[in-house]
């Protein structure tokens, strides 16, 4: 009997021995699994402030890109629309820049010499009020439209855009103008 109680001692002691190896390996098992979801937890969160990095930038690049858009647009703007005010007799619009008007020279005429007229006479208050601005024609056309995208990728509604046209440019029909103009901004 005493070998059968050496085999079962044996049996015990190997059995032991199994279940702490087992043991060890599951808690090594264990310990990578954390170490393997703390790498890729670190892995997410650098890849995450890498993306919002990259989003910022990107974001003020389109601002930096919007903003020197608008600024070009002003400037073509108010280039088109003192232009389309100086080749337009009668416009409405003020000229971007006023220059101060010289000081009238006394001219050295004889005495009793005609006085010439220094600018063409002003129209009739009947005949301003009822003569409308030409809506195309010696660029014209072309300023409106400018002066349309700007306001629209500004943010008015038509009814303002129609509006600030009128006031620059005078009264016409530019409904079609301001439909391509709200559909292009729209994009």
């Amino acid at each position: 009997m005493a070998h059968g109680s050496q085999v079962d001692q044996l049996a015990a002691q190997a059995a032991d021995a199994v279940r702490r190896v087992i043991a060890e390996a599951e808690e090594r098992a264990a310990e990578i699994v954390r170490q393997a979801e703390a790498e890729a937890e670190r892995i997410r969160e650098a890849a995450q402030a890498d993306a919002a990095q990259a989003r910022e930038r990107a974001e003020a690049d389109a601002r930096a890109q919007i903003e020197a858009a608008k600024r070009a647009l002003d400037e073509l703007g108010g280039t088109l629309a003192a232009a389309a005010s100086a080749a337009l007799p009668g416009a409405e619009s003020a000229p971007v820049e006023p220059q101060p008007e010289p000081e009238p020279a006394q001219p050295a005429e004889p005495p009793g010499a005609p006085e010439a007229p220094v600018s063409p006479p002003e129209p009739e208050p009947d005949e301003a009020a009822s003569a409308e601005a030409p809506t195309a024609g010696n660029g014209d056309e072309a300023a409106v439209r400018l002066v349309a995208m700007k306001l629209a990728i500004d943010g008015k509604d038509p009814a303002a855009i129609e509006a600030e046209l009128i006031e620059k440019f005078g009264p016409g029909d530019r409904t079609e103008l301001l439909k391509e103009v709200i559909a292009r901004v729209a994009r």
